[in-house]
């Protein structure tokens, strides 16, 4: 068969299978049984084309040039929800070799699932939580990616975070680790590139005031625009969209919560915070057998979550984004959750170090403006670098993250609470003691250890 013949008549008998050519490394890409596209030198190549074409390594000059001219990419690498194949991203030819596993959703029964969830989350933040995963999986099941919160959980421990993480990672075929990237740890994130779901958990410390910057910014980022710069190893740099939402595992600890960025108004309807309760997991999981038959259970319940999430839930007027008409769910902030988080973050600890320089004379509130704050600060030798400039836009900041501490009162007058609540409370439970009217009430932290005493079944 000459070269002529080989082009004119041979698509017309058979189909030519796909072949691509990334000059970079000079090799030759093609779907294995897998249906997965692997790198081959030419030598291969030809073998396959010969093997199950029965094409001669003599006749495949004209389909080499061929690819040569039309099939070049610049990048193979997967990109996390998109499909598999020839995408034109920017300037670049990219392909992707392979897609993430997706369920066929299936209408039945999810009743472990839905003891799980409503036992973490209660019934109102189940709610939102169904509507904020129905947006994600919009966009998974269409290779699309759709704006979306960054989700922050917190809860005691083995109150089922991690579950919930294996769950994203399961439905979404993998997960990714983004922290040192987030924070500016390291610029390479390639290995990102290729998941959907990404998650730190609650093994965080202190990152200091620029790395939690960093985090919030690369947070604002990724709710909205979802376009990431991945830097690769040895390989091109490119900007892409994957189909991806972070999750955040906090436990409630000062180390954990620190690194959170703020809720203001910048980040109000770009992150969501909410509480997970320890309770009873409604199948047995003491054991690593119990816990293996536990999550086999969930995983033969996924098509008929997925069926409910996609085809039956329906996101209420209480939930829906109204304003910004973008990310399916507006965003949520459990108030015991957020309430937390304010008050160990660094810049609820630094206006709890002025609310002490101010508790000395001040009564159980103070007024004033901001230079006169400055100048109180100074003189107790607390603070020399702040201006009237910088505090007045550090109160408005804590004023627009919902804090109860401070609150405007006037033009460039500003109210702040000093009382001591923690003293408040312990004149309550020694009057309560005195007085012996009511039996003695176990302050939180105790019973949170009568709590993890209990013979129960945690996950």
């Amino acid at each position: 068969m000459n070269e002529q013949k080989i082009l004119s008549e041979f698509p017309n008998e058979c189909e030519l299978p796909e072949i691509f050519y990334q000059s970079e490394s000079d090799k030759f890409w093609m779907m294995d049984s897998r249906g997965v596209f692997v790198p081959y030198r030419k030598g291969p190549v030809c073998a396959r084309l010969e093997y199950e074409f029965g094409i001669n390594k003599k006749n495949t000059d004209p389909i080499f040039a061929k690819v040569y001219q039309d099939k070049v990419v610049d990048l193979v690498t997967r990109v996390g929800g998109l499909r598999k194949g020839i995408h034109q991203i920017g300037s670049m030819n990219i392909l992707i070799p392979s897609e993430q596993r997706r369920f066929i959703p299936v209408k039945g029964e999810w009743g472990v699932i839905h003891q799980y969830m409503t036992g973490m989350l209660g019934k109102e933040q189940f709610e939102w939580y169904k509507g904020w995963l129905q947006t994600w999986l919009s966009g998974f099941y269409n290779y699309k990616f759709v704006p979306g919160q960054v989700l922050i959980c917190i809860g005691e421990t083995s109150s089922g975070k991690t579950l919930l993480k294996d769950i994203h990672n399961h439905i979404f075929d993998g997960g990714g680790q983004p922290l040192k990237y987030m924070t500016g740890g390291t610029g390479f994130n390639g290995e990102l590139c290729g998941v959907c779901s990404l998650h730190i958990d609650d093994k965080l410390n202190d990152l200091g005031s620029n790395g939690k910057k960093k985090l919030k910014a690369e947070c604002k980022e990724l709710a909205v625009a979802g376009e990431w710069r991945f830097e690769f190893k040895n390989k091109t740099a490119f900007s892409a969209s994957p189909v991806q939402r972070l999750t955040i595992l906090c436990n409630y600890t000062e180390d954990s919560v620190s690194v959170m960025p703020d809720i203001d108004e910048s980040t109000s309807n770009k992150i969501s915070i909410l509480h997970c309760r320890r309770e009873k997991m409604p199948m047995p999981a003491g054991t690593q057998k119990e816990r293996d038959a536990f999550w086999t259970q969930i995983v033969s319940e996924m098509p008929a979550f997925i069926y409910h999430i996609l085809e039956e839930h329906v996101i209420t007027k209480d939930f829906a984004d109204l304003e910004e008409e973008r990310m399916g769910v507006c965003g949520y902030h459990n108030e015991q959750a957020l309430n937390f988080v304010e008050a160990y973050s660094n810049e609820g600890k630094r206006l709890h170090a002025i609310i002490e320089v101010l508790r000395k004379d001040h009564g159980l509130c103070w007024e004033g403006s901001a230079s006169e704050l400055v100048k109180i600060l100074k003189e107790e030798a607390k603070d020399y670098k702040s201006t009237p400039t910088s505090i007045g836009r550090f109160l408005n900041q804590r004023i627009a993250c919902g804090s109860n501490l401070v609150k405007m009162v006037g033009h460039r007058k500003y109210w702040i609470d000093v009382q001591d609540y923690e003293e408040m409370e312990d004149e309550i439970l020694d009057l309560v003691e005195e007085t012996n009217q009511v039996e003695e009430v176990p302050r939180v932290k105790d019973r949170q250890v009568d709590l993890l005493d209990e013979d129960e079944d945690y996950y």
